[in-house]
């Protein structure tokens, strides 16, 4: 089948953290699932791969780095910016900054329906729309945070807003957002997680786990602290469990928990692209409070144990899993052991009930929302 008659669809993502990506990468895939070679997408992130930006790039690949190093700075900036008055100064300043670079990739592309996964993009994608006059090309925007939603997301320009819950609709509300504009699909998460009858023993078992065993999923990265002592912190319990370790990245992690010893069974990765398989392996996840880390959580119906969390908009994300009784935020070491102790103790009653309610907040099947969504918008 020609290009000419495929329906196409263009995503805008960044690589600024990895939710944005992921949940861009996640539609593309249920596009592929769903409709095969009737369609063609393409993920763009017209920052890093534009002909220019010289001074966008770099802010782009320190973003990790710069939030890790100052996030007393980045609370401040976060929360000073986070009002529709301010985000309007600065749509003007990106879309000064990022209109040729989205007006080569949609005039290249040609695409019948725009869809963006970071907020930076909204505004001048909208300029974009209207100067090329394709208004009829719906131009859509996920919006890959929880719970609280930075103002800028709620730029004008999207015809319509995915997002995750209501928590988040109040927000966008505030923000002048009509109704009509908001739909609650959850942060699109991996396909593979709206797979029904999964058998974990069988799972386990293709992976190099032991099927029987109650298994604790640790993922980190590199904005991750904590992660070696909470670890340790399980030695002092008496349940039979085993562990797995993923650094996300986080080579100097990885290289310290080879190096270590523990007292019981673990396995150690440093990267993986197989991330929904192993939570839907585990019994419970120890994590940041990231909104596409928990959201994937949320997707496999995992408790959630919160050791990290960014200042800005991953505290309302903890407050939104803690409030939902899906999962519980730790301080130290001892508070951790606590809470697994806590969750494995009268034969995981309570572990049980925490799954529960993960499993009522998650969607697994959002990727699948916004791909039907869009493809109908074409017809």
């Amino acid at each position: 089948m020609v290009m000419e008659n495929k329906k196409r669809f263009l995503i805008l993502t960044s690589d600024a953290g990895f939710g944005h990506r992921s949940a861009a990468m996640s539609v593309a895939k249920a596009l592929e699932e769903l409709y095969g070679d009737e369609q063609a997408n393409m993920v763009v992130n017209p920052i890093l791969e534009g002909a220019s930006l010289s001074l966008m790039k770099p802010i782009e690949k320190g973003y990790d780095k710069g939030i890790r190093n100052a996030p007393s700075l980045y609370r401040f900036g976060y929360e000073f910016s986070d009002s529709r008055q301010v985000s309007e100064l600065m749509e003007g300043a990106l879309t000064l900054l990022l209109q040729r670079n989205i007006n080569d990739a949609i005039k290249d592309f040609s695409p019948h329906v725009i869809l963006i996964t970071n907020p930076m993009f909204n505004a001048p994608a909208g300029k974009v729309r209207q100067e090329q006059g394709i208004k009829d090309t719906p131009l859509y925007a996920v919006v890959t945070d929880l719970a609280d939603v930075h103002s800028l997301w709620f730029a004008p320009g999207p015809d319509l807003f995915f997002i995750a819950s209501d928590w988040a609709k109040v927000k966008a509300l505030g923000n002048r957002v009509p109704q009509r504009k908001l739909k609650i699909s959850g942060i699109p998460v991996n396909p593979k997680f709206a797979a029904k009858d999964i058998d974990r023993p069988v799972l386990r078992q293709e992976l190099g786990l032991d099927p029987e065993l109650t298994t604790i999923l640790f993922v980190s990265s590199i904005r991750v602290d904590h992660i070696l002592e909470n670890l340790h912190a399980l030695d002092s319990l008496d349940f039979k469990f085993q562990v797995v370790a993923i650094a996300g990245g986080n080579d100097d992690l990885y290289q310290a928990l080879l190096d270590d010893q523990f007292k019981f069974p673990i396995v150690i990765k440093n990267y993986v692209d197989t991330i929904p398989e192993w939570m839907l392996s585990a019994d419970l996840l120890v994590t940041k409070a990231g909104g596409l880390i928990l959201s994937e959580g949320l997707a496999a119906g995992l408790p959630i144990l919160m050791v990290d969390y960014l200042p800005g908009q991953e505290e309302s994300n903890v407050r939104y899993v803690t409030s939902h009784q899906a999962g519980a935020i730790v301080e130290n070491a001892g508070e951790f052991s606590t809470m697994i102790d806590f969750w494995l103790k009268n034969d995981q009653e309570q572990l049980r009930r925490t799954a529960a309610s993960s499993r009522l907040i998650g969607h697994p099947e959002a990727a699948f929302t916004v791909a039907r969504t869009m493809w109908e918008t074409t017809k």
